[in-house]
């Protein structure tokens, strides 16, 4: 999973990217709109653990994400004085990385602070965000625009079915941008969906948006949170709230000193935990588990996707050559304490390849030799 992080300048966007990353990338007025930092961290598990003497592993691999700290958008908000033949303020090599990620996280500031004063003069969270959302659209729109018209030409020489159906769906993008809304609010076929799937479109991501708040805002979380419901309502969108401050300091501290300054400042999950748990149910993502002697390991998949799916995430061998598929609940298997007990208390299946996975599954997949 890769997760892009975007924000207008000054909001904390790289101070959030080493809450979550654990790092000490240097934040502020250094930061140049074309750098990117990048880093990939593991996901904590401890079900991995729990299963490592069921193999008798040597080692356990949890699943990573990636974070991109992209640059910020300087554009202010419906400044009368913009226009959207302008070019964009996110620069094109860090459009270029964001366009790979798998969602975007888009840090808002909520936060005073006199020593960093905002690009607008004050702090609007709403007005940032319908700021940056509108710098998403041009990128994309950019994207869309370009496309057209060389498929225009192509289709004056050639109307093959595949460029008149790509031209039909990107008609259908550029309408949706020019009436002010996100890709990620269309349903889109199978079919237009692989058409489209190579560009990356920004606004059809799913869309983490963080408030960035002070320590001293903790208190009224819920009701900020509450303050952003409407943005909630919108497909593929979720809103919380994160200290990111206070969140980063506490990612520098060893675990048992972390823990206990969590508590004192009555923090129930890291910012890392609730920003993994909150972005796997954003994007519809589980968790399964394989393991033998050499390693026991965490995967990540999307809901509803298929045993051999999950094969081919494994060794494309896997997939070409898939026979069926052991699945247990790790639970259900670290409570039998072995795959013979397992099999014995009838609570080891066998499945096929239309099997969905589930979250928690483990799978032992048998395959044919490719």
């Amino acid at each position: 999973m890769k997760i892009g992080i975007v924000g207008r300048p000054h909001v904390g966007k790289t101070t959030v990217f080493n809450a979550l990353a654990q790092s000490n990338v240097e934040i502020g007025d250094y930061r140049s709109k074309k750098q990117v930092n990048l880093s990939t961290i593991p996901v904590p598990d401890d079900r991995l653990e729990k299963l490592l003497p069921i193999f008798q592993a040597k080692t356990i691999v949890p699943a990573t994400i990636d974070y991109v700290d992209g640059g910020g958008t300087s554009r202010s908000a419906f400044n009368p004085n913009i226009d959207v033949s302008d070019s964009p303020e996110i620069d094109a090599s860090v459009l270029a990385e964001l366009r790979t990620v798998d969602a975007l996280a888009h840090v808002v500031r909520l936060f005073e602070d006199e020593t960093v004063p905002h690009v607008d003069g004050h702090v609007d969270g709403k007005r940032d965000i319908d700021a940056v959302n509108i710098e998403l659209v041009f990128a994309d729109l950019q994207i869309i625009e370009g496309r057209l018209s060389r498929l225009e030409k192509l289709l004056k020489n050639q109307k093959t079915p595949e460029y008149q159906n790509e031209f039909r769906v990107l008609e259908t993008f550029k309408q949706t941008l020019d009436d002010g809304m996100p890709l990620r609010s269309l349903t889109i076929a199978e079919n237009d969906e692989k058409l489209i799937r190579g560009y990356g479109f920004l606004t059809q991501k799913p869309l983490l948006i963080i408030c960035n708040i002070s320590e001293t805002q903790l208190q009224e979380a819920d009701q900020l949170v509450e303050s952003f419901a409407e943005y909630e309502e919108q497909a593929q969108t979720t809103v919380i709230v994160l200290a990111a401050k206070l969140e980063m300091e506490i990612a520098q501290l060893d675990a048992e000193d972390a823990e206990i300054f969590m508590v004192e400042m009555g923090l129930n999950q890291s910012a890392l935990d609730r920003f993994i748990k909150t972005s796997y149910n954003l994007m519809g993502l589980i968790t399964f588990f394989t393991g033998g002697p050499k390693e026991a390991r965490a995967w990540t998949l999307r809901q509803g996707q298929t045993a051999v799916e999950a094969a081919g995430l494994i060794h494309t061998d896997f997939e070409r050559g898939f026979v069926r598929a052991e699945c247990i609940n790790w639970n259900d298997l670290v409570n039998c304490g072995s795959y013979t007990q397992a099999r014995s208390k009838g609570v080891l299946k066998v499945e096929g390849k239309t099997y969905q996975v589930k979250e928690g599954d483990v799978l032992n997949i048998l395959a044919n030799p490719t």
